[in-house]
């Protein structure tokens, strides 16, 4: 599984058919050798801890509303600081919006220079190809000093492979359908839909 090039990921975007789509991109040195570099956008969801005991996917109705109660999103403006403190989780988004081809998939990884000031990118690490939207980043302050983040900060990188045959995030199941996913086309940090998860029910 090779890693794509810069080269090729140029390639990948200017092509005419099922181009790679990454909007805003506002620095062509966001393009690297071997990855994209990603920016943070103006949502956050941040994590209340006292609200509720537990978070438990046995029950979906309790689990959908314990997530709500202990999610707050918030929107800042360009330039205004957002603080992330030593311990804290907070959900954040790319300010660019990915449109993922067919025949591509990446991974989603932190900057080292983030990561030397404690700022760890716990994502869930890929991106399917197919996949439209902001793409969600958990971002966890593991230093001991708060972390100040602005809009507009790269933040992450996308480290794209070829796949070996074409695929779709919304592909059809046996029965010719469309598939539900359940992150389609965010514009910003989503909570968690866990509770959607078909085999849920079964182990709990």
């Amino acid at each position: 599984m090779a890693v794509l090039s810069q080269t090729a990921l140029w390639n990948h975007i200017h092509r005419s058919h099922d181009p790679l789509v990454i909007s805003p991109l506002l620095d062509t040195e966001q393009v690297g050798a071997a990855s994209i570099d990603v920016r943070i956008g103006h949502q956050f969801i941040i994590l209340q801890r006292s609200v509720v005991h537990t978070i438990d996917p046995s029950d979906p109705t309790a689990l959908r509303e314990a997530l709500y109660r202990t999610q707050n999103k918030v929107r800042i403006q360009r330039r205004q600081p957002f603080v992330i403190h030593p311990r804290q989780l907070v959900l954040g988004a790319t300010l660019e919006y990915v449109s993922m081809p067919k025949d591509l998939a990446a991974t989603v990884e932190g900057r080292s220079s983030w990561g030397r000031l404690g700022l760890i990118i716990a994502t869930a690490c890929s991106v399917a190809p197919g996949f439209k939207g902001c793409i969600t980043l958990e971002l966890v302050n593991d230093g001991e000093v708060p972390i100040v983040l602005r809009p507009g900060m790269r933040i992450a990188q996308l480290v794209f492979f070829e796949t070996v045959k074409d695929a779709d995030y919304r592909d059809t199941n046996n029965d010719g359908d469309k598939v539900k996913v359940k992150y389609d086309c965010p514009t910003g940090p989503e909570f968690s839909r866990i509770h959607q998860d078909a085999e849920t029910s079964f182990w709990c």
